[in-house]
């Protein structure tokens, strides 16, 4: 069988640099160190020791310039002459003026910490909503009505009593961020005191905590050991604020960057091997623009990031947006957003295609800048975009639409499409993955069915926001305990959006107890993609073995017939009920047929149509979206009603296609259901996951 892989296809090997074929990577913007007496260009990855720092601080030239760590005097000049013309900057230029105007007029904000005690929620507003806008208009304008707002609340913050580093140091790392970003563009502004009152500050609340806590083993949940969000995210923080305030002490600062530049590898490498991420789209995006910055300020200041910014995975991660979007939004995993909708989809970013030159990821991702922030005030990206625009990549490029089938390693998403260039084309994703992966899910096997430009089924409904105190804590009941319907203490998997039952998944026998192994893994077994159609499969036995011998899904779809289908095969353990679950925007106006066989759903005046070949005994029923009921199944509605009430978020938007029906012990069951625009379509030959090709 022909094996498909995404970063094989021709989208990768046509623009993504270092993949397959044989081509250099880019220089680094000068040098990664190869020799430590004779520094010279390459791109091998060394431990980095606080000697290199201080050797290439020196050779790069920028002692007492400022700004310097993601844009120059030269460079702001730049934008403001592209905001008098170009269709890409003017939009977000004039948005970050009218963010800082906004600003103007809110009140500094305090410490304090959220409702779990835990996050000094405030810290994230500045660094993320406040200072970047407030640093970048002064930039623009000059006014000092900017500059003396950031300085306001920056004064605030220097007061804080702690910024987290000892209980969230998430807050910490983001904090240091936005004092880099601040000391470094407000140099000109701040005085002589000022400047020390930030640089001692951040040294004080970030720095020497966080040296501390790498050096010594300690600190809460070991951030700087993790792979996740949290890695780059921390350690790109202090690596800015070393840099913005490298000559208030050399030797330190040359320390601290060293040491998050050896460690955030680990962050990096899990991008690995096609550029994916198990986290889902936000924290990609969180994680990585806050690591991407970092990177580029190392390049910039010191004239090379050591190789960091060369990782092979990491290299290929501008692609991952693209590559789980079908035509009618992106598919979402785990504690993410929704990006369901044409306008939703979620974007990558321009710093991606400059760190390896990609003109066709430069052209990809300008189009699909222009086409989502046409209708939109805040514009996507905004102020991480217009710094790393380069109009002459863009024009160099051509836009690559996604390939017509593809598996993500990593994220473990597969998808097939009809037409990729076609947005009115059929479109079927599902994710595999592990259930124990950062932020996720009990959601192996949920799938994603677009058509007509459309999401007709949804595999994710989200995050709880913000996170509630015990949503991360586990508790009885565990997914092996005996059958229960008792909860003595609320936990990750009381919560309605974690479970199975909101995921477009099979439910077994569903009690208080996780409906899914959250160790289990899934495996993909099968797949193929040619003219015809394409499919894959996966071996779902480990996600369920509580409850099954076996377990297959598998999702086709056929370009010919223009056609989708689900397919599970299941042995269970014992006399069980089970639900298949559809989540779907389109159930208000759901019409099932008379005999259960056949559903109509429909999406803004577009059909699809939902077909029953097995097993013959089933029948569709539907559950309504509602402004008032959570969306637990009959079965746990009365474990969780009362118990987790005040406690989740009202689905309004999505309700349930379901099937429910009883599967024998020891017996194989089968449920196969076909998806078509065409309201009159014969049926499929039913043939076993195993003997699936494109056509049959």
């Amino acid at each position: 069988m022909l094996i498909v892989h995404v970063l094989i296809s021709l989208i990768l090997l046509a623009s993504v640099p270092g993949c397959e074929r044989k081509k250099p990577l880019p220089a680094d913007d000068g040098r990664t160190v190869t020799d430590r007496n004779n520094p010279s260009p390459g791109n091998e990855l060394i431990q980095v020791s606080p000697a290199d720092v201080k050797r290439f601080f020196a050779g790069a030239g920028k002692q007492g310039i400022h700004p310097r760590l993601l844009f120059s005097k030269d460079g702001i000049e730049q934008i403001r002459n592209m905001a008098e013309r170009d269709a890409f900057v003017k939009p977000t230029y004039d948005m970050i003026i009218a963010r800082a105007d906004e600003i103007l007029a809110t009140p500094v904000l305090d410490w304090g910490l959220d409702g779990a005690n835990l996050r000094i929620s405030n810290i994230h507003k500045i660094s993320n909503d406040q200072i970047p806008y407030l640093v970048l208009a002064w930039q623009f304008t000059r006014d000092t009505r900017y500059a003396e707002r950031c300085w306001l609340q920056l004064e605030r913050m220097c007061s804080y009593q702690d910024w987290g580093a000892d209980r969230h140091f998430l807050d910490a790392g983001i904090a240091s961020k936005g004092v880099a970003l601040a000391y470094d563009g407000l140099y000109d502004y701040l005085s002589t005191e000022q400047k020390s009152r930030l640089s001692e500050a951040v040294r004080r609340h970030v720095l020497e905590p966080g040296r501390s806590q790498i050096i010594e083993g300690t600190g809460v949940w070991k951030w700087y050991l993790t792979d996740n969000n949290w890695n780059g995210i921390c350690h790109g923080g202090i690596i800015m604020a070393a840099l913005a305030c490298y000559e208030t002490d050399p030797e330190f600062m040359s320390e601290v960057i060293s040491l998050s530049a050896n460690l955030i590898p680990r962050f990096l490498e899990s991008f690995e091997p096609d550029g994916a991420s198990e986290e889902g789209m936000m924290y990609w995006g969180y994680g990585l623009s806050n690591t991407f910055i970092a990177l580029e300020s190392m390049k910039r200041v010191l004239g090379t990031s050591f190789g960091l910014a060369s990782m092979n995975g990491f290299m290929k991660t501008g692609w991952f947006p693209y590559l789980v979007s079908g035509p009618a939004g992106t598919a979402t995993m785990g504690d993410d957003y929704l990006y369901y909708g044409v306008q939703n989809k979620f974007l990558s970013y321009f710093w991606f295609a400059g760190n390896t030159s990609d003109a066709s990821l430069a052209r990809t991702h300008y189009n699909a800048c222009m086409e989502r922030n046409a209708n939109r005030n805040e514009k996507m990206n905004g102020w991480f975009d217009i710094l790393f625009y380069d109009p002459a990549l863009v024009s160099a490029g051509s836009a690559v639409p996604p390939p017509a089938a593809g598996f993500i390693r990593g994220a473990d998403y597969m998808f097939i499409s009809e037409d990729p260039s076609d947005i009115n084309s059929l479109y079927a994703g599902m994710h595999g993955g592990d259930n124990n992966a950062s932020h996720g899910h009990l959601d192996a096997g949920t799938v994603f069915i677009q058509a007509l430009g459309e999401n007709f089924i949804v595999g994710n409904l989200g995050r709880e926001d913000p996170y509630p105190s015990d949503y991360f804590t586990v508790t009885p009941p565990l997914y092996n305990d005996n059958p229960t319907r008792n909860v003595s203490a609320r936990g990750r998997f009381s919560y309605y959006r974690i479970r199975t039952e909101s995921k477009s998944c099979l439910v077994f026998d569903p009690d208080a107890r996780p409906e899914q192994n959250p160790y289990g893994v899934a495996q993909v077994t099968g797949e193929g993609n040619d003219t015809e159609g394409g499919f894959y499969v996966i071996d779902l036995t480990e996600c369920y073995n509580r409850d099954v011998n076996e377990y297959s899904r598998g999702i086709k779809l056929n370009r010919t017939r223009r056609l989708v289908t689900l397919r599970d095969e299941f042995i269970p353990k014992r006399n069980s009920t089970v639900f298949w679950l559809a989540q779907s925007p389109a159930t208000d106006s759901l019409e099932i047929s008379p005999d259960g066989k056949k559903a109509a759903m429909t999406r803004n005046g577009k059909k699809l149509y939902a077909f029953i070949r097995s097993p013959e005994s089933a029948v569709f029923t539907k559950a309504d979206r509602s402004g008032a009921e959570i969306g637990y199944l009959p079965e746990t509605q009365p474990v969780f009603s009362s118990f987790m009430a005040g406690k989740n978020s009202i689905n309004k938007w999505y309700g349930k296609l379901m099937i429910r029906l009883t599967a024998k012990a020891g017996e194989m069951t089968v449920i196969s259901i076909d998806f078509s625009p065409s309201g009159d379509i014969s049926a499929t030959d039913v043939s076993n996951l195993e003997s699936w090709t494109t056509t049959n």
